[in-house]
């Protein structure tokens, strides 16, 4: 039954493809430039410089300084505050690529390895005080505000997922030497590009994929069934659409939620859930990016993480409204 699904909707997508060939060619133009121009030059200098600080010795370096505070509280290894720091400032899925790196360099084992992702996975400072404080609600308060929600609730995230108290495999840091930098350096550049073209191609996938749900009605329709429901949280109908287009593909439905998808305390909401959560194509992006990890811990940590980042958006701005008084 489930491989006669599979290729019924294998069969419906290729039937879509032709239907709407120019539409779909259009948007696949339209995220090859998002890529060229927005997503590699953001992401490759971050994934060159975690795979050079795995290699070079760097990471193991800060897992020994840190090892007490980061078992302590995440029942972590040491290590994992460089994916932690990471993910905080290079944007997903930085953190999480690294959290893999450490796996297969020996350094934390694979359920350390998948709950480091699964809170490390995280949108950078830049998108979010740059792209949605400024390019949404023209402000550098709210981008700050919803900066320190996404951190706070990823914080959170990490202390529910943490493990069982485990040894790591640390032995491989104290049994393998570091390689010679011209080595790292080569191998972290290829690594980089390579992660790059992955993530792009999923970001083509999906933007694909959104085209045709447009062009069938089927947005439309999951829309008028959610709105009744999601417009007690303040949300308009184009809101609801912009949500339910950003849940799979993060940057187009986040620049929907402008001044008529609802008010603001429910706008920012709808942000700080997208953004945790990071929509479908960031999850398969991640799924690329994490070879060898659980990838049901990951997407269950990024539900987690939406959930807690929109409680806790909403909590603040509830009992202090003039955050959202921008």
């Amino acid at each position: 039954m489930r491989k006669l699904c599979v290729c019924t909707g294998c069969v419906l997508f290729l039937a879509l493809l032709c239907r709407y060939s120019t539409d779909c060619a259009d948007a696949v133009r339209a995220a090859v430039t998002l890529c060229l121009t927005s997503v590699i030059p953001s992401l490759f200098p971050f994934f060159a410089a975690s795979s050079l600080a795995v290699s070079c010795g760097l990471a193991q370096e800060l897992g020994r300084l840190l090892s007490p505070f980061m078992r302590r509280c995440f029942h972590l290894p040491g290590c994992g505050a460089a994916a932690l720091a990471l993910g905080f400032l290079g944007g997903y899925p930085a953190g999480a690529r690294m959290s893999a790196e450490l796996y297969h360099s020996g350094l934390c084992t694979r359920e350390e390895a998948s709950a480091l992702a699964a809170c490390c996975n995280n949108t950078g400072p830049a998108f979010l005080v740059g792209m949605c404080g400024g390019g949404l609600f023209h402000s550098l308060r709210a981008g700050i505000f919803l900066y320190a929600v996404h951190i706070a609730s990823a914080l959170l995230t990490a202390l529910l997922l943490r493990p069982k108290r485990t040894q790591s495999a640390v032995y491989a840091a104290n049994q393998t030497k570091p390689l010679p930098f011209f080595h790292c350096l080569v191998q972290a550049v290829t690594s980089a590009g390579h992660s790059c073209l992955m993530i792009s191609a999923f970001i083509l996938f999906f933007s694909v994929v959104l085209c045709l749900l447009r062009l069938t009605g089927m947005l439309s329709v999951l829309c008028t069934a959610l709105t009744p429901l999601l417009s007690i949280s303040g949300l308009s109908a184009s809101g609801v659409h912009s949500l339910l287009t950003g849940c799979v593909e993060l940057t187009q439905g986040l620049a929907g939620l402008t001044d008529h998808a609802g008010t603001i305390s429910a706008r920012l909401t709808a942000v700080s859930f997208l953004c945790a959560f990071g929509g479908l194509s960031v999850l398969f992006q991640t799924a690329a990016a994490t070879e060898g990890l659980a990838l049901t811990r990951c997407v269950y940590g990024k539900c987690i993480h939406a959930c807690l980042a929109a409680l806790l958006c909403a909590l603040l701005l509830l009992i202090f409204p003039s955050l959202s008084q921008l």
